[in-house]
């Protein structure tokens, strides 16, 4: 076996992983929408950080949730969930299997967007605090003031306590900070703010605030300072929920490909061994994966998908089991061809449990091997330099 046929047996190999990459990936996107696992986890990583962790109390997660479901009914966010709930209504008008009833289960059951702005996230969340109007209502909104918004964030929790109850401790300290606690506008204010902030939410603004130095002077400046810290707060948690989605996904991406695997037969050994042999195979394949069609950002590309998995000339599908379990049976007791057979069996399922993880890794991986080998293969021999000083060799 020359060199060439090596790189040929590796090209149809990586070409076989990448169109069955490519199924996986949207069998996985299917699943994912209408799971809506982006969704729903990005809801669930919000209500932890605005709970405190994973790690807080029951009760905190609840009043978290039920402030994120405040969050959520707010317009700006509330426009992406229109626009996620088109997007998966649209995708599942497709699916003919699926009834109107079972439709309009699933539209409704719709948690929110995939992704989230940072910037939306933060003008939501001060708004539903009611943050931008207490500060209007500050005593001394000057730069020399020692009010800043880590005093007003400290006293959050304390302010209908004490514009409620004169004899209250917490009413000295609300006197201290605004100008006119008895202002009807001031009152509904306080009497409006909802009452699932958990104390973790208000330490940890406050903590922000804090770092970020701001005085109550440049109204319009302050709180843009104050947003922008609130919107790193909310990225680097994001981040981070965005490392646990993926390792996930990873997850689920192996029993898909396994799964892909197993259902069109795609086993490993075997497919080395019909490319290693049949020359006729292994030129066809060759051919096909030469092309550089762009399967991944190619829509018309990916449409061809179906036509290849339906080529015979594929070492793949149920058409090849007898050809993997071909056995020449002369000379051979039944003690020995049931061993063989057992053997054949664990090499068919390891074969297709190395399909199934070489598919996992996903489309964008095996295009850039695929591309890579191409590349190998096409370079050829390379020409020997020349110079003035040296004659050609003929």
């Amino acid at each position: 076996m020359n060199l060439r046929v090596v790189v040929d047996i590796t090209l149809g190999l990586v070409f076989i992983y990448l169109i069955l990459s490519l199924l996986a990936s949207e069998i996985q996107e299917l699943i994912a929408t209408f799971l809506q696992w982006r969704a729903k986890h990005l809801k669930h990583s919000i209500e932890l950080l605005l709970a405190g962790g994973s790690e807080t109390e029951g009760a905190d997660i609840t009043k978290a949730r039920n402030l994120v479901q405040k969050l959520y009914n707010d317009p700006l966010i509330n426009t992406l969930n229109q626009q996620a709930k088109r997007k998966v209504e649209q995708l599942r008008k497709n699916v003919k299997e699926v009834d109107k009833k079972t439709k309009k289960e699933l539209v409704e059951k719709q948690s929110g967007p995939s992704y989230l702005p940072s910037e939306t996230f933060a003008i939501t969340l001060l708004d539903t605090l009611r943050i931008p109007q207490l500060i209007n209502h500050v005593k001394y909104p000057s730069e020399d003031s020692k009010i800043d918004l880590h005093i007003i964030l400290e006293s959050y929790k304390q302010l209908k306590e004490g514009i409620n109850n004169e004899n209250s401790p917490s009413h000295l300290t609300i006197k201290t900070i605004y100008r006119d606690i008895e202002d009807p506008e001031f009152r509904n204010i306080v009497n409006t703010l909802p009452d699932d902030v958990t104390d973790n939410l208000i330490k940890s603004l406050a903590v922000i605030a804090q770092r970020s130095r701001i005085k109550i002077g440049d109204l319009t400046e302050e709180m843009n300072q104050f947003k922008n810290e609130i919107e790193t707060w909310f990225d680097r948690s994001m981040d981070r929920a965005s490392g646990v989605y993926k390792r996930n996904a990873k997850g689920v991406a192996i029993l898909i490909g396994i799964s892909v695997a197993i259902l069109t037969n795609t086993d490993t050994f075997h497919i080395v061994n019909r490319l290693s042999q049949d020359s006729a195979i292994r030129s066809t394949i060759t051919q096909s994966a030469s092309q550089r069609t762009d399967y991944i950002n190619d829509p018309e590309a990916r449409r061809k998908i179906d036509n290849l998995l339906a080529n015979n000339s594929l070492p793949i599908g149920l058409q090849n089991i007898n050809q993997q379990f071909e056995l020449d049976t002369r000379g051979l007791n039944d003690g020995i061809i049931l061993l063989i057979r057992i053997g054949q069996i664990f090499r068919l399922i390891g074969g297709w449990v190395m399909s199934g993880l070489a598919i996992a890794m996903g489309a964008p991986f095996w295009f850039d091997i695929l591309n890579k080998v191409i590349n190998v293969r096409n370079a050829g021999p390379k020409p020997t330099a020349y110079t003035k000083d040296q004659p050609s060799q003929k």
